[in-house]
């Protein structure tokens, strides 16, 4: 069985933004980076790929004590003018190319159910800056009310629940639907992967997508889903093997499918802690292979993805953004997914240690997520350009196993619905970020 220590990750990254031929593909402009700098394409990179919290020049300050590259002073506006020579698919690229090679000969790390990868879908919102370029690149976004207007963009993440890795991310006009965003991304599923999906995804078109591709599916639905629903709710079965059929009275133009159109599907009524039952649409039509008493918790996986946002925003701070152009932004965007699955495989070994270690405890214990981000951030270049990156590593993941939080079991809370976000938070000033 092969395994790939998180190191290689780290190589892997730093041999990326240092390759001539990404240079040269992603910079914006053909004159660009053609001057051998101390401060060049590499070193911007790898300042921006730390995620940027601080004022930008207190942030450059600490790096270059770090890079210790003879660079003295950069300026906060020599940044500004070289970030804008990168383009943004380069740290989107660099995401992609760590989430696919972390699935190739590395079977010892890769997490499966029964030998599926087990992905959910789902999108989410983010405050952007207010400015003429994202005004115009993502609108303007009111309430009822119509007044409070703010700059709203459309998130989408495809994830992998079992190993808590982003394998995409989408930013978009927020007037763009998730269900159409989730369309784009499945096109990244592999053959055999599941895809868990809430009830808003639900629809005849993504599960025929999905069957025609291979990808199995696990789909939440209201009862008054179809007539099909409707009367497997009635019938008092808990698992039944049906037909669906597309609904009748729409075009079907452009579609993949006619009205002559059916998939075979399972249909799995689940007891909920309420009394009240969901109903579940799955492609996994064996029941000897796939028993009806795994799926309640096959779906609650799902919910990995509703804490994976929580660390997205709250921990890694996504909409705190250092720039207000739709460049920037989009760059930081992409920087923060590749930070989060860095944080993932980075912790992956100190968490088997951490389980050995507190394995006689009454709770079992996870790395913090919010301190274990702390400690990359910090030691980051050290990662990358050290001469004893592998040391710098085994460091880290002893500070990784020192600082854990229990996980209790079956904890719940009331949901409160009238409480929303609030939709102007948070607010961006120019030249007005944190110093200490």
């Amino acid at each position: 069985m092969a395994r790939k220590p998180p190191f290689h990750f780290v190589e892997l990254s730093h041999q990326f933004i240092s390759s001539e031929t990404n240079i040269e593909k992603y910079r914006t402009c053909p004159k660009d980076f053609t001057r051998n700098r101390k401060f060049g394409f590499k070193e911007l990179s790898l300042f921006m790929l730390r995620t940027l919290k601080q004022n930008i020049q207190v942030e450059l300050q600490k790096f270059l004590d770090d890079i210790k590259n003879c660079v003295y002073s950069f300026t906060t506006s020599a940044f500004v003018q070289g970030r804008k020579k990168i383009k943004p698919d380069m740290f989107l690229d660099l995401n992609a190319a760590i989430a696919s090679d972390f699935y190739q000969d590395n079977d010892d790390s890769v997490q499966l159910y029964k030998g599926h990868r087990l992905l959910a879908i789902d999108g989410s919102t983010i405050n952007l800056p207010i400015s003429p370029s994202t005004i115009a690149e993502y609108g303007f976004c009111n309430n009822q009310k119509k007044t409070d207007d703010v700059v709203i963009a459309r998130v989408s993440i495809l994830y992998d629940v079992l190993n808590e890795i982003a394998i995409d991310g989408r930013l978009s006009r927020f007037s763009v639907g998730e269900v159409a965003l989730a369309r784009q991304q499945l096109q990244l599923a592999q053959s055999g992967d599941i895809v868990i999906m809430d009830r808003a995804y639900t629809s005849f078109g993504a599960m025929h997508q999905m069957d025609g591709d291979g990808i199995h599916f696990i789909c939440r639905c209201k009862i008054a889903y179809s007539n099909a629903t409707e009367n497997f709710s009635l019938s008092g079965k808990d698992d039944d093997i049906l037909v669906l059929s597309p609904k009748q009275n729409r075009s079907f133009n452009g579609l993949q499918y006619d009205k002559n159109a059916s998939i075979t599907v399972r249909m799995l009524r689940v007891p909920l802690s309420t009394g009240e039952h969901e109903i579940l649409i799955t492609s996994l039509l064996d029941g000897r292979a796939y028993p009806y008493a795994d799926f309640k918790e096959l779906y609650f996986k799902r919910w990995a993805i509703e804490t994976y946002y929580n660390r997205f925003k709250n921990i890694i701070g996504v909409e705190h953004f250092s720039g207000t152009s739709c460049q920037f932004i989009l760059q930081e965007f992409y920087c923060a997914l590749y930070m989060s699955n860095m944080q993932a495989i980075l912790t992956m070994d100190a968490q088997q240690q951490a389980r050995k270690k507190y394995g006689h405890r009454a709770y079992q214990y996870r790395i913090n997520a919010s301190l274990s981000l702390c400690f990359i951030r910090n030691r980051l270049i050290e990662l990358f350009t050290g001469k004893t990156g592998k040391e710098a590593m085994e460091e880290l993941e002893q500070l990784f196993v020192k600082n854990v939080v229990p996980i209790r079991p079956n904890r719940n809370f009331d949901r409160k619905t009238d409480r929303y976000r609030q939709r102007t938070k948070p607010k961006q000033f120019k030249n007005r970020r944190i110093n200490l």
